[in-house]
């Protein structure tokens, strides 16, 4: 929460999972809920996503 508002982090990605890990582990503490949006991703960033505590939406 941030000066009393929740603060949602938005992330689109495609075939990140490397990349995803590094990004949600430097996620401020102010932020209150993560959404990854999965453009299709054929690796694990989902898995990734989710070990982090992200809510993952898949777009085919």
């Amino acid at each position: 929460m941030y000066k009393g508002q929740r603060i949602t982090a938005i992330i689109p990605c495609l075939n990140e999972e490397q990349g995803i890990e590094r990004v949600l582990a430097r996620m401020p503490e102010f932020v209150d809920e993560v959404i990854v949006v999965d453009n299709g991703s054929t690796d694990r960033t989902r898995e990734v996503a989710e070990s982090f505590g992200a809510k993952v939406i898949r777009e085919d």
